[in-house]
């Protein structure tokens, strides 16, 4: 993901007090390959502001990766 996505993604995030991220964290337990932002717990409005803004949104067994292409 590109650095201004990045920005923009935690621009989002940061206006909710109610959520629990993690950055570049391992998808395979190494560091080649990593989700740049992992959402743990959230709220509604912050996945829907994510989507509006046009964020890809995916499950994985270590959480809600937040992506943009």
């Amino acid at each position: 993901m590109k650095p201004e996505y990045i920005a923009e993604a935690i621009g989002i995030i940061s206006k909710s007090n109610s959520i629990t991220v993690s950055f570049n964290v391992p998808v395979s337990d190494n560091y080649t390959h990593t989700y740049a932002i992992l959402i743990h717990q959230s709220n509604a409005s912050v996945i829907e502001q994510l989507t509006n803004a046009g964020f890809s949104l995916s499950m994985n067994p270590k959480g809600l990766a937040v992506d943009k292409f």
